[in-house]
């Protein structure tokens, strides 16, 4: 899918991951909807955005993924201000505490809430306009390389990521309807955002030390390759620092004809 002139919601928009591809987007030519619960990061994302491109490129509204309200409202915000929605980009996410036997049930649920919930619903109600409205679409989801390997101090985390990976995976047919809509995820490594510097314990850490940091610009061109590849579908791309980003090499839905068929 070109990026010239489509519509992005990024949930997490404010900082990180969904600041700098908001720019990348709003750079190919789209315009950005940014949604955040750090709502003066946002606005000035959205502010700075305009500015520079001396236009609406950029809209920023307040959503905690926690709300699935908050994710419909969003979402809507988008085709309020631009008409349509094309593309949805579920980035965003936190870590949880370590270690993570300390955090309450409450707060337990809360990550799961945010990592796996708030994408699945996301996917759904952006997977529900594009059928319903005949529009081609694309969904990106934040995975990660803990999908893929245990750590001892993230398993509510990975366990999270896992879910998206497999999620992501089970959505590949969605990529045979027409039009067309795509459903992928990046998987990347440690990267150099707030969530890693805030949580991930950084003295004697041997996954982190042998691993080394992603850049986010790294991790955010694998975020437009999965909006731009059309040949993606289903897929996560798995990365670590100093490698080429890898797709990985598992199984991927098929066609059942329970839920493709009807609508192909």
């Amino acid at each position: 899918m070109l990026i010239l002139d489509k519509i992005a919601v990024i949930t997490g928009g404010a900082r990180g991951f969904g600041k700098r591809l908001a720019e990348m987007i709003v750079e190919r030519g789209g315009k950005v909807v940014l949604g955040d619960i750090l709502d003066s990061e946002g606005h000035s994302v959205s502010q700075a955005l305009n500015a520079q491109y001396k236009g609406k490129v950029s809209v920023y509204q307040h959503c905690d993924v926690g709300s699935f309200d908050d994710i419909q409202a969003l979402i809507d915000r988008a085709i309020t201000e631009y008409g349509v929605l094309d593309i949805l980009v579920n980035n965003a996410g936190i870590g949880g505490s370590v270690p993570w036997f300390e955090n309450d049930g409450t707060s337990l649920s809360r990550t799961i809430d945010i990592n796996l919930k708030a994408p699945i619903e996301g996917t759904r109600l952006a997977v529900k306009y594009f059928i319903e409205n005949g529009r081609q679409g694309c969904v990106v989801n934040v995975a990660s390389m803990m999908a893929f390997f245990p750590v001892e101090f993230g398993p509510v985390y990975g366990a999270t990521k896992s879910g998206i990976a497999n999620f992501t995976a089970s959505c590949a047919t969605l990529a045979l309807m027409d039009p067309p809509i795509r459903v992928n995820a990046v998987a990347p490594n440690f990267a150099d955002t707030a969530m890693v510097r805030d949580v991930v314990p950084r003295d004697n850490n041997g996954v982190l030390n042998m691993n080394g940091i992603l850049t986010v610009d790294e991790v955010v061109l694998q975020m437009i390759r999965c909006i731009e590849d059309d040949e993606l579908a289903g897929d996560s791309i798995k990365m670590l620092p100093g490698r080429l980003p890898l797709l990985h090499n598992g199984r991927k839905a098929v066609v059942s004809g329970v839920v493709t068929s009807a609508k192909l």
